[in-house]
Order: structure tokens, then C-alpha cells, then sequence
């Protein structure tokens, strides 16, 4: 396509200021004539040049009637812009959040037989596959500035396995509990921050930021269905806090980040869990695969105002039109007897349940004594009366 551009020439608002040029190279007169840029045939404009300077231009200066270039072909395609502009048409950055759902973990296996018992389970052999799978086609890798992950074992494993890339650049995964999935389950019951310590070297050499972390974390469920909506709900609104921190600079419950100085637009990543993550997005039923992500951002001002919630998470286009394709699953059969990890926990579920039944026993020995003395007085008060 071919433009007819001429010297457009924008008088400075209010006193004069110096002016600065910028100079599009033109393509050169396809016809015979020997002189460059001549009047008479007219200088092709590339496309992208010209949207570059128009984008550069306020929107006030552009629509001004009063300063209405000359028509018809003129030599010469310079472009004078005053200095300062009034108002820059600059595009607003976004803040794309990246949620993962964890890879496969023991309890994901159909096969094991009461899954859900073995306490905060780790990836199995194929589950890190699935890690390192994702992190391969992954194509957000250079705009994440920040990582969170739930604090259980899987989710940090997912994490670490999958995305080494964007560590090496400084970028930390912060252990948010608000992240964890629903249920008082032995496999949604997490490890203490000692164990996790224990599991993760990338915690003691400060890769793994646990400063949201607290005592007691582990044992922390929601009994009721409104009690899970309520910490949806303040995830939702810390999101959208994080937001103007990630982009502007700030502190964001006690951590610092500094501002956002590119043009592109900032990537978060989010690992959690498929329940949580399908109340988070309202979703009717899970419907989220192991190592599959999916991307979404906040609406914009303009859909506020037609009507959308301000904290309703709306997924992009181009991830909706994504399709998740698993990888195959290699290898013999995935057996609980081959991971030392589960043996371990295993050792753990029998110590917590001798524990328990520890406990109920003292609790009877403690009601058989209080009623032996109860009896005893009893009889005490019968004798004195005869």
C-alpha cells in the first residue's frame, strides 16, 4: 500500500520550544527518474514506519484542524514533532497471571489404593517428566517476573523442575498457603517448614522464598464450602494488589519489588492445585490436566464499565484457544514400593496414627480414673451418712 505523505508540521502549544526531527527513510522512486524522493513520482512509505510515528504523535496534535498539511505529493518525508508533545499515546501494560496445575503426584494414580492417606505427596517419575515437558513448550519464559507456588511438595517440585530458566535471572518462588488445595486429606496435609527445608536444597540456598510461611500452616482447612469462597476471595484481591506492585514498585505482604521498566507485558506464574484453581475461576466442575497452564488477566477499565466484576479473572484468548495435549506416559508402571520419598511418608502416617490412638488411649485411661474416683467418693459420702 502506498502513501502520499507531505512535511507535517505541528506548532508547539504556548511558547516556542525546540523541535525534534525524525527522518523516515524512504524507499527509493521505482521508475526511471534519477533524482531520489522527487516530486513527481512518490515515495513509497513502509507501513511500519508510518505507525510507528503516528503512534508517537498525541491524538491531539493528529486531529488538530487548524493545522491541516498541504495537499498533494511534496519531496521530502521528514516529520517535525515539538518538544514537549502533549500527552504521548503510550500503550497501558498488562499483567498476565500463568496458572499451572501441579504434575503428576502418588495420590493422581488411580491404581494405589487409598491414595488420598499418604501425606503431602511428591512427583512420580512420570510426574517429572511432565515438569520438565512443560517447561519446554512454555512460551511465556522471559516476561515472568515473579513465581508463586502452594507450599505443598508437588507444587515445589513442579515448579523447580519445570521453569530452572527463569531462576537463573534472579526471579524467586514464594510459598503462598493461600495457594493450597481444599481439604483436610492426608494428601493436601502439608510438611513442616523443617521437612521442607529437609526436601529442598533450593530453600536453604534462597531460590525458595518461605517468608509467607508460618507454624502451623500445614494442618490449615476450610470445613465449609464458605470458608473456601472466603480465601478464593482474598486471593482474588491480593492479586489484584500485586498488579500495581509488580508493574510500579512497592511492597507486597513484606516483600519488595522494583518497578517494571520494559514494554512488554509482565508475567506472573501461579502453581496450584486443580480444586483450587477451578474455584478461582469459577468453574462448574475440574477440569484442569496435570502440567497444564492457562492464562488469564483482570479486566480492563473498559469491560468494568460494561459490566464485569473488577476481581472476575478472564482467560486470553489465545489460551482458550489452546489445546492441552499430555504427554505419553514411558516407562513400567509407577509402584509405591520403588519410591523411597512415599516409604518415607508412609513412616509418617503410621507414627501419626500410633499417635492417635495414643492419645485416645490416655483419653480412656483418663475417664476410667476420673470415674474410679467418682465411684470412690460416692462410697466415701454413703459411709459417713451410716
Amino acid at each position: 500500500m502506498s502513501f502520499n505523505v507531505a512535511p507535517l508540521t505541528i506548532p508547539p502549544k504556548g511558547a516556542a520550544a525546540p523541535a525534534v526531527v525524525m527522518d523516515v527513510s524512504p524507499g527509493k522512486c521505482t521508475n526511471t527518474c534519477p533524482k531520489e524522493n522527487c516530486a513527481i513520482h512518490a515515495a513509497k512509505v513502509d507501513n511500519k514506519e508510518f505507525a510507528d510515528i503516528m503512534g508517537r504523535l498525541s491524538l491531539s496534535d493528529v486531529t488538530n484542524n487548524n493545522n491541516k498539511p498541504r495537499s498533494g505529493p511534496l519531496p521530502g518525508l521528514g516529520v517535525t514533532i515539538p518538544r514537549p508533545m502533549s500527552g504521548p499515546f503510550i500503550r497501558k501494560l498488562k499483567v498476565k497471571y500463568h496458572f499451572v496445575r501441579h504434575a503428576q503426584a502418588v495420590h493422581n494414580i488411580r491404581t494405589i489404593k487409598d491414595k488420598t492417606s499418604f501425606r503431602d505427596t511428591d512427583l512420580t517419575p512420570h510426574g517429572r517428566e511432565q515438569a520438565r515437558a512443560l517447561g519446554l513448550y512454555f512460551p511465556f519464559l522471559d516476561s515472568i517476573k515473579a513465581v508463586f507456588a502452594s507450599p505443598l511438595r508437588r507444587c515445589v517440585s513442579t515448579a523447580l523442575i519445570a521453569f530452572p530458566s527463569i531462576y537463573e535471572r534472579g526471579v524467586k518462588v514464594t510459598l503462598w498457603e493461600d495457594l493450597r488445595e481444599f481439604g483436610h486429606a492426608q494428601c493436601n496435609t502439608g510438611s513442616t517448614l523443617h521437612k521442607l527445608r529437609e526436601n529442598f536444597r533450593e530453600i536453604r540456598t534462597g531460590v525458595v522464598n518461605t517468608e509467607l510461611l508460618y507454624g502451623g500452616w500445614e494442618f490449615l482447612h476450610e470445613p465449609t464450602p464458605e470458608d473456601r469462597m472466603e480465601r478464593v476471595e482474598k486471593v482474588r484481591r491480593e492479586l489484584k494488589e500485586f498488579e500495581h506492585v509488580i508493574l510500579n514498585g512497592g511492597t507486597w505482604k513484606g516483600i519488595t519489588f522494583m518497578p517494571h521498566y520494559g514494554e512488554e507485558d509482565v508475567g506472573v506464574l501461579i502453581v496450584s492445585h486443580g480444586g483450587f484453581l477451578t474455584k478461582l475461576m469459577n468453574y462448574p466442575k475440574q477440569n484442569w490436566s496435570n502440567a497444564e497452564y492457562r492464562t488469564f488477566k483482570f479486566p480492563s477499565d473498559e469491560k468494568i464499565d460494561a459490566g464485569c466484576q473488577p476481581l472476575h479473572l478472564l482467560q486470553t484468548k489465545a489460551s482458550y484457544a489452546k489445546e492441552h495435549v499430555p504427554i505419553p506416559e514411558t516407562g513400567p508402571p509407577f509402584h509405591i514400593e520403588i519410591d523411597n520419598t512415599t516409604q518415607e511418608r508412609l513412616l509418617e502416617i503410621q507414627e501419626y496414627k500410633d499417635h492417635i490412638e495414643n492419645c485416645d488411649r490416655k483419653a480412656r485411661e483418663g475417664e476410667a480414673r476420673a470415674f474410679a474416683a467418682f465411684m470412690k467418693n460416692v462410697g466415701a459420702n454413703e459411709d459417713s451418712r451410716d
